[in-house]
């Protein structure tokens, strides 16, 4: 039975719950509280006549993972016209200000915003460029007048 795997009303089916830590993050914490002799011995095989940095930087490196910040959870108003562009990055900055979600992730959502404004800026020239060729009118050019420089002109 393709697309439903579960029973109605199957709580076993529903995944880790939300907030409960995952077998990193219990590593991770034992490491911090019971791994100061593993890192003692670390520390010492570094302080050899000449030590291996590479291989102990490789092992620390995957004993310990780099620190992520939380998935943050915030909300954006709707972004269906170019003018709900500014509401969109107005919310977004105070996501990140009042610490929702990270300076990272903001960046990220940022650059998605910017490219649905170029999509739209995109779209609107592509519209103004047909109507001038449906139309068949010209754009009227002025032509330039020259400046004149400082040396040219008479006191």
């Amino acid at each position: 039975m393709r697309g439903k795997p579960f029973q109605l009303g199957n709580r076993l089916g529903k995944g880790r719950p939300p907030g409960t830590r995952n077998k990193r993050t219990i590593f991770q914490e034992a490491l911090e509280s019971h791994g100061v002799e593993t890192i003692n011995q670390a520390k010492l095989l570094a302080l050899r006549p000449n030590p291996d940095m590479t291989a102990l930087r490789l092992c620390f490196e995957g004993l310990v993972a780099k620190p992520k910040p939380p998935n943050g959870r915030f909300r954006l108003p709707g972004l269906r016209t170019p003018a709900d562009l500014l509401k969109v990055f107005s919310a977004l900055e105070r996501a990140v200000a009042s610490g929702q979600t990270s300076a990272q992730d903001g960046l990220a959502v940022a650059e998605i915003i910017e490219r649905h404004r170029r999509a739209y800026e995109t779209g609107e020239i592509d519209q103004r460029l047909r109507a001038l060729e449906q139309g068949g009118q010209e754009i009227p050019l002025e032509p330039i007048v020259q400046i004149p420089d400082k040396k040219d002109e008479d006191p």
